[in-house]
């Protein structure tokens, strides 16, 4: 997995925070790039116009979704995995 993640912490976001715990609790590395910091807001709308809320987490640059789709994203691998 090469995993990007968009998070905001001005305001803070528990759900981009609770993605980044869940990726270190899951030994997951991950590129953060926060919103207002590393990239400005028109630029993330612009990159990604149909995204409706934070986080925004990619895999090889193709749109996971959301805290939640990233759970069961990484749990669905892992479940693959334990079937080889």
């Amino acid at each position: 997995m090469k995993i990007t993640m968009y998070t905001r912490t001005n305001p803070p976001c528990p759900f981009c925070k609770q993605a980044k715990q869940f990726a270190e609790n899951k030994n997951i590395a991950f590129e953060n790039i926060d919103i207002g910091t590393d990239i400005s807001v028109q630029e993330f709308q612009e990159r990604f116009p149909s995204a409706r809320s934070v986080p925004l987490i990619l895999d090889h640059d193709v749109v996971i979704g959301g805290f939640n789709e990233f759970c069961n994203y990484v749990l669905s691998k892992e479940l693959g995995e334990m079937s080889i």
